[in-house]
C-alpha cells in the first residue's frame, strides 16, 4: 500500500521523476525523502484526498 500510495503521488505531482519511484520500490526507508522531494518539486496545492494520504504515510511509516 505504501509503495503504491508514493507512486501515485510522485506520478501526479513528479512526473518527470521516476528515479523517485523506483526508490521507493527499493528502499522504503526512503520515505522521508521522497515526500521532501513531492513538497519541494510539486506545482499545485495537494488535493484533499492526497493531503490525507501524506497524513497516513507520515502517521504509519515516519
Amino acid at each position: 500500500m505504501l509503495i503504491e500510495n508514493l507512486k501515485y503521488l510522485v506520478c501526479k505531482y513528479l512526473h518527470e521523476r521516476n528515479d523517485l519511484v523506483e526508490l521507493a520500490m527499493q528502499d522504503i526507508d526512503s520515505t522521508k525523502y521522497i515526500l521532501s522531494e513531492i513538497s519541494k518539486g510539486k506545482k499545485k496545492d495537494y488535493d484533499k484526498e492526497d493531503a490525507d494520504i501524506i497524513k497516513d504515510i507520515s502517521f504509519f511509516y515516519l
